[in-house]
């Protein structure tokens, strides 16, 4: 994972499933691999895969920060970095 890292177009990302939260199942998060070139679509794809729902749902990914949630916009070619993502920021799905 540390070389990961070292490649400056590398981050890492903390999706949550809204439902898993909302509830007592909620032990352990999933961070996943991404770039700072993927689209919102494309972190989208990702965390769907990391926490396998289902491909035939509507999602929306949303920026949790201190000052409040931000939705990532996911019909744009907006860059994850442009949209304003950090390495080890937490992002929370929901159903769209």
């Amino acid at each position: 994972m540390a070389n990961y890292l070292k490649d400056p177009n590398h981050l890492l990302v903390w999706p949550v499933w809204k439902e898993v939260t909302q509830n007592d199942l909620f032990f352990c998060n999933i961070g996943i691999r991404a770039r700072y070139d993927m689209t919102g679509k494309e972190l989208l794809d990702a965390c769907v895969d990391a926490w396998q729902l289902a491909k035939d749902r509507s999602y929306k990914l949303s920026l949790i920060r201190a000052d409040g949630q931000r939705v990532i916009p996911l019909d744009t070619n907006q860059s994850i970095r442009e949209i304003g993502l950090r390495n080890g920021d937490p992002i929370e799905i929901d159903i769209a």
